[in-house]
Protein backbone atom coordinates (compact mmCIF):
# COMPACT_ATOMS: atom_id res chain seq x y z
CA UNK A 1 0.00 0.00 0.00
CA UNK A 2 0.93 3.51 -0.53
CA UNK A 3 1.57 6.15 2.15
CA UNK A 4 -1.19 8.40 0.42
CA UNK A 5 -3.50 5.40 0.74
CA UNK A 6 -2.29 4.64 4.20
CA UNK A 7 -3.00 8.01 5.46
CA UNK A 8 -6.54 8.22 4.14
CA UNK A 9 -7.40 5.41 6.62
CA UNK A 10 -5.55 6.77 9.11
CA UNK A 11 -7.64 10.21 8.69
CA UNK A 12 -11.14 8.02 8.24
CA UNK A 13 -9.95 6.04 11.76
CA UNK A 14 -9.32 2.78 9.72
CA UNK A 15 -5.88 2.41 9.40
CA UNK A 16 -4.60 -1.25 10.79
CA UNK A 17 -3.02 -0.90 14.09
CA UNK A 18 0.37 -2.03 12.85
CA UNK A 19 2.33 -0.72 9.96
CA UNK A 20 5.51 -1.58 8.14
CA UNK A 21 7.02 1.31 7.07
CA UNK A 22 9.50 -0.38 4.67
CA UNK A 23 11.84 1.25 1.62
CA UNK A 24 13.37 4.69 1.16
CA UNK A 25 16.21 5.63 3.15
CA UNK A 26 16.29 6.48 7.33
CA UNK A 27 15.09 9.98 6.69
CA UNK A 28 12.28 8.78 4.46
CA UNK A 29 10.69 6.29 6.44
CA UNK A 30 10.83 8.87 9.44
CA UNK A 31 9.14 11.32 7.75
CA UNK A 32 6.81 9.02 6.95
CA UNK A 33 6.08 7.67 10.65
CA UNK A 34 5.89 11.43 11.28
CA UNK A 35 2.92 12.08 9.05
CA UNK A 36 1.23 9.31 10.00
CA UNK A 37 1.58 9.87 13.67
CA UNK A 38 0.53 13.47 13.11
CA UNK A 39 -2.65 12.04 10.92
CA UNK A 40 -3.43 9.50 13.61
CA UNK A 41 -3.41 12.52 16.52
CA UNK A 42 -3.99 15.71 15.02
CA UNK A 43 -6.72 17.45 16.72
CA UNK A 44 -8.20 18.97 13.80
CA UNK A 45 -11.31 17.36 12.37
CA UNK A 46 -10.90 14.28 9.91
CA UNK A 47 -10.62 15.93 6.63
CA UNK A 48 -8.05 18.21 7.85
CA UNK A 49 -5.99 15.86 9.53
CA UNK A 50 -2.30 17.16 10.29
CA UNK A 51 -2.94 20.48 10.17
CA UNK A 52 0.57 21.15 11.38
CA UNK A 53 -0.26 23.63 13.64
CA UNK A 54 -2.43 22.15 16.64
CA UNK A 55 -1.06 21.78 20.13
CA UNK A 56 -0.89 17.52 18.65
CA UNK A 57 0.93 18.26 15.53
CA UNK A 58 3.73 20.91 16.68
CA UNK A 59 5.32 18.72 19.33
CA UNK A 60 5.17 15.50 17.46
CA UNK A 61 8.73 15.22 16.31
CA UNK A 62 11.63 12.65 16.26
CA UNK A 63 13.77 12.71 19.51
CA UNK A 64 15.99 14.85 19.80
CA UNK A 65 14.15 16.94 17.54
CA UNK A 66 15.97 20.59 16.23
CA UNK A 67 12.45 21.87 18.34
CA UNK A 68 13.26 20.05 21.55
CA UNK A 69 9.60 19.63 21.61
CA UNK A 70 7.90 15.73 22.53
CA UNK A 71 4.46 14.44 22.80
CA UNK A 72 3.72 12.09 25.58
CA UNK A 73 1.76 9.96 23.39
CA UNK A 74 3.70 9.40 20.48
CA UNK A 75 6.95 6.72 21.23
CA UNK A 76 9.99 5.95 19.80
CA UNK A 77 11.98 2.83 20.28
CA UNK A 78 15.57 3.55 19.18
CA UNK A 79 17.84 0.70 18.64
CA UNK A 80 19.73 0.10 22.07
CA UNK A 81 22.61 -2.49 21.16
CA UNK A 82 24.91 -2.23 18.55
CA UNK A 83 23.37 -5.10 16.12
CA UNK A 84 19.96 -5.72 17.98
CA UNK A 85 16.93 -4.02 19.92
CA UNK A 86 16.44 -5.99 22.72
CA UNK A 87 13.50 -7.71 24.56
CA UNK A 88 14.18 -5.40 27.73
CA UNK A 89 14.07 -2.61 25.75
CA UNK A 90 11.00 -3.42 24.00
CA UNK A 91 9.28 -4.53 27.27
CA UNK A 92 10.09 -1.01 28.73
CA UNK A 93 8.79 0.75 25.18
CA UNK A 94 5.56 -1.35 25.46
CA UNK A 95 4.49 -0.14 28.99
CA UNK A 96 3.32 2.63 27.76
CA UNK A 97 0.80 1.04 25.84
CA UNK A 98 -0.91 -0.14 28.49
CA UNK A 99 -2.07 3.21 30.25
CA UNK A 100 -4.58 5.68 28.67
CA UNK A 101 -2.91 8.31 26.39
CA UNK A 102 -2.01 11.70 28.27
CA UNK A 103 -3.66 14.07 25.68
CA UNK A 104 -4.55 12.67 22.50
CA UNK A 105 -7.01 9.96 21.52
CA UNK A 106 -4.91 7.63 21.00
CA UNK A 107 -0.88 6.56 20.97
CA UNK A 108 1.77 5.85 18.18
CA UNK A 109 4.36 3.67 18.95
CA UNK A 110 7.40 3.72 16.43
CA UNK A 111 9.80 0.85 16.11
CA UNK A 112 13.24 3.56 14.33
CA UNK A 113 14.92 0.05 13.11
CA UNK A 114 12.54 -3.14 13.50
CA UNK A 115 14.58 -5.31 11.48
CA UNK A 116 16.96 -5.36 14.25
CA UNK A 117 14.02 -6.52 16.94
CA UNK A 118 15.36 -10.06 18.42
CA UNK A 119 13.40 -12.81 18.06
CA UNK A 120 11.67 -12.61 21.89
CA UNK A 121 11.86 -8.56 21.24
CA UNK A 122 9.50 -9.47 18.27
CA UNK A 123 7.09 -11.83 20.25
CA UNK A 124 6.82 -8.72 22.57
CA UNK A 125 5.19 -6.96 20.15
CA UNK A 126 3.45 -9.52 19.06
CA UNK A 127 1.48 -10.13 22.29
CA UNK A 128 0.94 -6.24 22.54
CA UNK A 129 -0.91 -6.18 19.48
CA UNK A 130 -3.26 -9.28 19.79
CA UNK A 131 -4.47 -7.60 23.13
CA UNK A 132 -6.29 -4.31 21.81
CA UNK A 133 -6.44 -1.64 23.83
CA UNK A 134 -10.35 -1.62 24.91
CA UNK A 135 -11.11 2.16 25.36
CA UNK A 136 -8.31 4.07 22.88
CA UNK A 137 -6.48 3.39 19.78
CA UNK A 138 -2.75 1.96 19.54
CA UNK A 139 -0.86 2.64 16.19
CA UNK A 140 2.53 0.72 15.88
CA UNK A 141 4.68 1.76 12.88
CA UNK A 142 7.41 -0.36 12.21
CA UNK A 143 10.36 1.04 10.05
CA UNK A 144 12.92 -0.98 8.07
CA UNK A 145 14.17 -1.45 4.76
CA UNK A 146 12.18 -4.03 3.73
CA UNK A 147 9.30 -6.09 5.53
CA UNK A 148 11.02 -9.03 4.51
CA UNK A 149 13.57 -8.19 7.03
CA UNK A 150 10.63 -8.35 9.94
CA UNK A 151 9.68 -11.99 11.35
CA UNK A 152 6.93 -13.49 9.22
CA UNK A 153 4.76 -13.28 12.48
CA UNK A 154 5.11 -9.67 12.67
CA UNK A 155 4.39 -9.24 8.99
CA UNK A 156 1.32 -11.33 9.12
CA UNK A 157 -0.35 -8.79 11.75
CA UNK A 158 0.62 -5.67 10.10
CA UNK A 159 -0.23 -3.83 6.40
CA UNK A 160 2.93 -3.10 4.86
CA UNK A 161 3.46 0.29 3.16
CA UNK A 162 6.01 0.70 0.58
CA UNK A 163 7.56 4.06 0.53
CA UNK A 164 9.63 3.63 -2.57
CA UNK A 165 13.45 3.11 -3.28
CA UNK A 166 16.28 4.60 -1.67
CA UNK A 167 18.86 6.83 -3.04
CA UNK A 168 20.58 5.02 -5.85
CA UNK A 169 23.70 3.52 -5.39
CA UNK A 170 25.94 5.21 -8.24
CA UNK A 171 25.76 9.18 -9.65
CA UNK A 172 27.76 11.71 -8.44
CA UNK A 173 29.24 9.90 -4.99
CA UNK A 174 30.95 7.03 -6.79
CA UNK A 175 32.35 9.53 -9.81
CA UNK A 176 33.44 11.91 -6.60
CA UNK A 177 35.67 8.74 -4.74
CA UNK A 178 36.60 7.81 -7.49
CA UNK A 179 38.46 10.87 -8.73
CA UNK A 180 39.56 11.12 -5.18
CA UNK A 181 41.33 7.45 -5.16
CA UNK A 182 42.95 8.57 -9.21
CA UNK A 183 46.12 10.17 -7.65
CA UNK A 184 47.09 8.50 -4.74
CA UNK A 185 46.60 4.91 -6.60
CA UNK A 186 48.94 6.71 -9.33
CA UNK A 187 51.50 7.48 -7.09
CA UNK A 188 51.09 3.93 -5.10
CA UNK A 189 51.69 2.21 -8.51
CA UNK A 190 54.80 4.15 -9.24
CA UNK A 191 56.35 3.77 -5.75
CA UNK A 192 54.43 1.59 -3.44
CA UNK A 193 54.14 3.66 -0.28
CA UNK A 194 51.97 3.02 2.82
CA UNK A 195 50.68 6.36 3.13
CA UNK A 196 49.03 6.28 -0.63
CA UNK A 197 47.32 3.24 1.07
CA UNK A 198 46.12 5.30 4.14
CA UNK A 199 44.64 7.99 1.90
CA UNK A 200 43.18 5.39 -0.37
CA UNK A 201 40.98 4.43 2.95
CA UNK A 202 40.11 7.66 3.45
CA UNK A 203 38.86 8.28 0.34
CA UNK A 204 36.34 5.03 0.89
CA UNK A 205 35.02 6.48 4.30
CA UNK A 206 33.20 8.92 2.06
CA UNK A 207 30.98 6.53 0.51
CA UNK A 208 28.20 7.46 3.02
CA UNK A 209 27.08 7.62 6.32
CA UNK A 210 28.96 3.83 8.76
CA UNK A 211 26.22 4.85 11.95
CA UNK A 212 24.36 1.71 10.87
CA UNK A 213 25.94 -1.54 11.06
CA UNK A 214 23.70 -3.21 8.84
CA UNK A 215 24.04 -0.87 6.37
CA UNK A 216 24.84 -2.45 2.97
CA UNK A 217 24.39 0.99 0.75
CA UNK A 218 28.09 2.82 1.58
CA UNK A 219 30.21 -0.52 1.27
CA UNK A 220 28.13 -0.45 -1.86
CA UNK A 221 29.15 3.03 -3.15
CA UNK A 222 33.01 2.57 -2.03
CA UNK A 223 32.92 -1.01 -4.33
CA UNK A 224 31.51 0.69 -7.19
CA UNK A 225 34.02 3.58 -7.10
CA UNK A 226 37.09 1.29 -6.59
CA UNK A 227 35.93 -0.50 -9.88
CA UNK A 228 35.50 2.63 -11.67
CA UNK A 229 39.11 3.88 -10.53
CA UNK A 230 40.29 0.26 -11.76
CA UNK A 231 39.57 1.59 -15.10
CA UNK A 232 42.63 4.17 -15.42
CA UNK A 233 45.06 3.35 -17.82
CA UNK A 234 47.70 4.22 -15.95
CA UNK A 235 47.53 1.58 -13.19
CA UNK A 236 49.15 -1.47 -14.32
CA UNK A 237 47.40 -5.09 -14.96
CA UNK A 238 48.85 -6.17 -11.77
CA UNK A 239 47.07 -3.47 -9.48
CA UNK A 240 43.86 -3.31 -11.69
CA UNK A 241 43.41 -7.00 -10.55
CA UNK A 242 43.65 -6.25 -6.64
CA UNK A 243 41.70 -3.20 -7.32
CA UNK A 244 38.52 -5.63 -8.35
CA UNK A 245 39.46 -8.22 -5.69
CA UNK A 246 39.19 -5.27 -3.20
CA UNK A 247 35.99 -4.43 -4.83
CA UNK A 248 34.62 -7.55 -4.39
CA UNK A 249 35.54 -8.17 -0.85
CA UNK A 250 34.34 -4.51 0.18
CA UNK A 251 30.93 -5.91 -0.25
CA UNK A 252 31.50 -8.03 2.71
CA UNK A 253 32.24 -5.39 4.46
CA UNK A 254 28.53 -5.49 6.39
CA UNK A 255 29.56 -8.96 7.96
CA UNK A 256 32.25 -7.18 9.63
CA UNK A 257 30.69 -4.61 11.13
CA UNK A 258 27.94 -6.45 12.97
CA UNK A 259 31.21 -8.30 14.58
CA UNK A 260 31.66 -5.02 16.16
CA UNK A 261 34.95 -3.67 13.75
CA UNK A 262 34.70 -0.04 13.34
CA UNK A 263 34.49 0.85 9.24
CA UNK A 264 37.64 2.91 9.17
CA UNK A 265 39.66 -0.23 10.74
CA UNK A 266 37.67 -2.67 7.61
CA UNK A 267 38.91 -0.12 5.18
CA UNK A 268 42.29 0.31 6.02
CA UNK A 269 42.83 -3.71 6.42
CA UNK A 270 41.31 -4.32 3.03
CA UNK A 271 43.08 -1.53 1.22
CA UNK A 272 46.32 -3.02 2.67
CA UNK A 273 45.45 -6.88 1.96
CA UNK A 274 45.04 -6.31 -1.86
CA UNK A 275 47.42 -2.85 -2.19
CA UNK A 276 50.17 -3.35 -0.33
CA UNK A 277 52.73 -4.81 -2.18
Amino acid sequence: MSLEATLRLARAGELYPSCILHGADEVGRRSAALELARTLLCGRSADQRPCGACNHCRRIEWPQGAGGQFHPDFHVLERDLRTSTSVDAARSFLRAAQVTPFEARGQVFAVAAAESLTPEAANAFLKTLEEPHVTSPRNFLLLAPSQFDLLPTLRSRSLAVYLGGGEEVGGDRIASISAALAEPLRAHSRSPNRMELFAIAGALQEAGSWRDPRARRPWEVAAAAVVRASGDRELTPDQRRRLLALAEDLLSGPDLRIRGIQPQRILEGLVHTHLDV
